[in-house]
């Protein structure tokens, strides 16, 4: 497949797609599809393949058989494998009206423009035996709307999408002559889950880098012990961790040329392991991240549907539709953020307590009397349940699998629910990262020697922009969401 820049039409079935390609043409003002003329025949090729099976009498899932649990051989001579009455769209239509049964909040707008993209972009590789028309329909609704609202509850990840885009297979087959397997097309496979995962999944490595950022100027101003991340430590031949080498290096690169910080007398000679040992805590988190990254950008250029059609009039039966990967993906993202709220929120604590020679609190002096400035302990408090909400959401979600559809999904695998949690995490660490930056640029302010620094000048400018310094009790909601807002999406300037 070749490469995309979202200056030209993404080419559907053509173009690689990865979730930070569809972070970008998701969030373009007047991003466009097309599907050409290789993907509009292997897509016209599948059909006639579908058409031709059909005219043979042969049973097709889905197309003259019941579906899920419902789809049995019938008994010799009773006719049951007939397309019905109204048809082979008719039975299509009943699919979507039946499993049009979701609930919860509906996926935000962006999401679901993510999913048209996922959707158009595994149906033109012309393995689901729909026409061109489907995904010519599913481009305009990316591109002209209207956005449908799709429910956040209900679909199980297997088999796939069912109830979650029932809505959207209702919408495009409001028309009379829709294709045979439109429908189940549409809804029996991954790319709404996928969709939502890769957004996510975007958003959280572009936080995690701010969270490294923040960490490593935040122990700076805590004057941590530099020799603790030293190159040779965590290299080979004394550690083989590519994760841990690339966090002691982040950290570095970041203070490079700060002088050391003084710390009061007698502290213990090592410092707390939020401080000490950031490279062996992150570390795992991101190469854990980065396996993420790889599932999920290998299911979007995925089929998922059933059944799948091979050659001529081939279509062969699996198990395409269930999301192993993708809630193997979610939880583990899910996971990671929780370690580095757990990190995070840590440092906050050291930040505001007083010991390490900055003010309790980082309120600023001369304002009357000690007492009665409070400078920061709001924004440790929300830090510190920031924490907890996301240690909570760690929890995985691909082991509460249940029996489902008569036992025809006798285990499915979970992962809308786990992509669901992986969206509030992302929002949690959001605000975390938020509020620990915002201590971390307040304690700068008392420190001296980092002006000269180009990683932290970079750093404090860019969460400047959002959160000026504090000198007295003031409300702080509104410049932490904005400031939340700018972290989820830009990166992290360079040293």
């Amino acid at each position: 497949m070749g490469t995309a820049h979202p200056a030209d039409p993404f080419r559907l079935g053509e173009d690689h797609l990865t979730p930070e390609h569809l972070e970008v043409w998701v969030d373009t003002p007047g991003a466009r599809l097309s599907l050409g003329e290789d993907a509009r025949a292997r897509m016209a090729a599948s059909y006639r393949g579908l058409e031709a099976t059909i005219r043979r009498g042969d049973r097709v899932y889905g197309v003259n058989t019941g579906f899920g649990g419902n789809a049995r051989p019938s008994p010799r001579g009773a006719g049951q494998d007939k397309p019905p009455e109204d048809g082979a769209a008719g039975l299509q239509r009943r699919l979507a009206l039946y499993l049009d049964a979701g609930s919860g909040p509906p996926l935000a707008p962006r999401v679901v423009r993510a999913i048209l993209m996922a959707r158009a972009h595994v149906l033109a590789q012309g393995r689901s035996a729909v026409p061109p028309r489907v995904v010519d329909a599913l481009s305009a609704l990316f591109h002209d709307g209207p956005t449908p609202e799709l429910p956040a509850w209900g679909s199980l990840g297997a088999s796939g999408d069912l109830i979650t885009l029932a809505p959207l297979a209702r919408l495009l087959l409001a028309d009379d002559e829709a294709p045979s397997r439109t429908a189940l097309a549409l809804m029996n496979g991954l790319s709404g889950v996928t969709a939502q995962v890769a957004l996510d999944l975007v958003t959280a490595l572009r936080l995690v880098h701010w969270g490294i950022a923040g960490s490593a100027v935040a122990a700076w101003a805590l004057g941590v012990r530099q020799e603790a991340w030293d190159a040779v430590l965590h290299a080979p031949p004394i550690r083989h961790h590519s994760g841990q080498t690339r966090i002691a290096s982040l950290l570095r690169e970041r203070v490079a040329g700060a002088p050391s910080v003084p710390l009061p007398a007698g502290l213990a000679i090592q410092d707390p392991y939020s401080l000490r040992c950031i490279p062996q805590l992150l570390g795992p988190g991101l190469e854990q991240l980065d396996l993420a990254h790889r599932w999920i950008s290998q299911e979007l250029e995925s089929v998922s549907d059933n059944p799948i059609w091979v050659d001529a009039d081939t279509f062969l039966s699996s198990g395409h539709f269930f999301g192993g990967y993708v809630v193997q993906a979610a939880d583990t993202v899910a996971g990671v953020l929780a370690r580095m709220g757990d990190l995070l929120e840590r440092q906050t604590f050291l930040l505001v307590d007083g010991t390490r020679g900055l003010p309790p609190n980082l309120s600023g002096a001369g304002f009357g009397p000690e007492a009665l400035r409070h400078g920061l302990k709001g924004v440790h408090q929300a830090a510190s349940a920031l924490a907890m909400r996301l240690q909570r959401g760690a929890i995985p979600s691909a082991p509460f699998a249940r029996s489902a559809e008569g036992h025809n999904q006798d285990i499915v695998s979970n992962a809308m629910n786990a992509a669901t949690v992986l969206t509030e995490q992302v929002d949690g660490l959001a605000a975390l990262v938020a509020a620990h930056s915002t201590l971390a640029a307040q304690a700068l302010e008392f420190r001296d020697g980092w002006q000269d620094t180009p990683g932290v000048v970079a750093w404090h400018g860019a969460i400047r922009r959002q959160m000026p310094p504090l000198w007295d009790d003031a409300p702080l909601r509104e410049p932490l969401a904005h400031l939340a807002r700018d972290l989820r999406a830009i990166p992290v300037p360079g040293p």
